[in-house]
């Protein structure tokens, strides 16, 4: 440790740029190539504006081939149970969704999110009791403990991608059991 310029805490001692594991300090970051934008991060929400409702072309082409492949096989067990799809907008932090209704109460809802497909079903307490949780994935269980509503009306945002496709599924068929 080396004395602090004007007193005080001494500063802790900077490392070697050759004794650092793994980490190359002497270089600066890479830059974007000449001619190529710089990438972007995925917006926060797909579809905000309210006038702009989006078409299911715009919106399957904002997924990537095998989420899209998810996407569908949900799509067709919904339209199986003689679910009604529409849009709906959310507000301007969650934008645009598919919503799937039986009758006057709503199955699920399916948003883009942060550039991620995301499932969202509301569970209520006979639904629940229909779901074996621990059979469930690790993604699912996730979502599980950071759900918001009450016990008697769970929320879940499941994301869709790689395991969350099948255990939303299930989610689906316990709620369409209830």
């Amino acid at each position: 440790m080396t004395a602090h310029p004007r007193g005080g805490k001494p500063a802790p001692a900077r490392a070697h740029p050759a004794k650092t594991k793994g980490v190359d300090t002497a270089r600066p970051p890479e830059k974007a190539k000449r001619g190529e934008p710089p990438a972007r991060p995925a917006p926060k929400v797909a579809f905000p504006k309210k006038g702009q409702a989006p078409t299911p072309a715009e919106f399957g082409a904002r997924l990537p081939a095998a989420v899209g492949k998810r996407f569908e096989a949900l799509r067709t067990l919904l339209k199986k149970h003689a679910a009604v799809e529409d849009f709906y907008y959310y507000g301007p932090r969650t934008g645009w969704a598919y919503r799937y209704m039986s009758g006057r109460q709503s199955l699920c809802s399916i948003v883009i999110m942060k550039g991620q497909l995301v499932g969202i079903i509301a569970l209520d307490a006979a639904a629940q009791a229909k779901v074996v949780w621990n059979d469930l994935s690790d993604v699912t269980r996730r979502a599980r403990k950071v759900a918001h509503g009450t016990p008697a009306l769970l929320w879940l945002d499941v994301p869709l991608d790689g395991t969350g496709a099948t255990d939303f599924k299930s989610l689906l068929k316990a709620k369409l059991a209830a």
